[in-house]
């Protein structure tokens, strides 16, 4: 359980999510939002840097002294960070191609961090108006068109063949193999966070990660999953994934499971 975040705060990142949803979409309206390629060869926007602005500033004023890591501002180094019992991890736009491609699919994602867990985390959608949030501690919630609804255990008859959901933009060589190892399953893209959502949801049962992760963009919504009473395991070594124990920002491989899916 947690030691530092306090369930209080879950409302006001509610509303810091939304806020930067709506930056998001005053940009996204736009004609041309223009774009631009990162060392990494990853795109960005001004989408995404408005929404990183708006996080940053209002998560500082609600617990200032508690630091904020981001996707758009990498600059930390492992020596500072290491020391780190609590942060907040945040990507401020996850699935820029979906953004670019204007399919919807994408999120703002806010998670924090404590020791090397990911104990609570918002998901907000803003073009679907979904808005997943959870602490591990008290569970987790979607609030969708008005109404909130407590994410809990689905009932799934185990005759059925698993529904696998995969990343829409990244396509992974090792994914084929471990969907031939399942045999029969369907088979469902989605873009960004939204994949552990539908987990969460139980919408879908399994999300298997072969391929290259970043911690920002899993830590949200991982607590989310694990909120509502999911697993996201390591794909080699079957322990939680977890945070902030290395100098690089990338995850393992990993498998992700929905409530109902023992």
């Amino acid at each position: 359980m947690s030691q530092i975040f306090k369930q209080e705060w879950l409302a006001p990142l509610v509303d810091i999510a939304t806020e930067a949803g709506d930056a998001i979409m005053a940009i996204y309206g736009e004609e041309d939002f223009g774009v631009v390629t990162k060392a990494d060869d990853s795109p960005v926007t001004a989408a995404d840097l408005a929404s990183h602005r708006v996080i940053v500033e209002r998560l500082q004023q609600l617990t200032p002294n508690i630091p904020v890591m981001s996707e758009e501002s990498t600059g930390i180094e492992w020596q500072q960070r290491r020391h780190w019992h609590a942060y907040w991890l945040i990507d401020p736009l996850d699935g820029t191609k979906e953004f670019i491609k204007r399919n919807g699919e994408f999120t703002v994602n806010i998670a924090f961090i404590e020791h090397d867990r990911a104990v609570a985390g918002v998901v907000y959608a803003p073009v679907l108006d979904k808005c997943f949030y959870g602490e591990v501690a008290s569970g987790a919630w979607l609030k969708h068109a008005g109404e909130l609804v407590r994410l809990t255990k689905a009932e799934r008859l185990k005759s059925a063949p698993p529904r696998i959901v995969g990343s829409r933009s990244h396509l992974s060589p090792g994914l084929q193999t471990y969907l031939e190892q399942i045999g029969e399953h369907e088979m469902k893209s989605v873009g960004s966070s939204l994949k552990f959502c539908l987990l969460a949801e139980g919408e879908a049962d399994i999300y298997p990660r072969l391929g290259l992760t970043s911690e920002w963009d899993t830590a949200a919504a991982q607590a989310v999953l694990e909120s509502a009473g999911g697993r996201v395991l390591q794909y080699d070594t079957n322990l939680p994934l977890n945070y902030n124990q290395k100098p690089d920002i990338l995850n393992p491989y990993f498998i992700a499971y929905a409530p109902h899916w023992d």
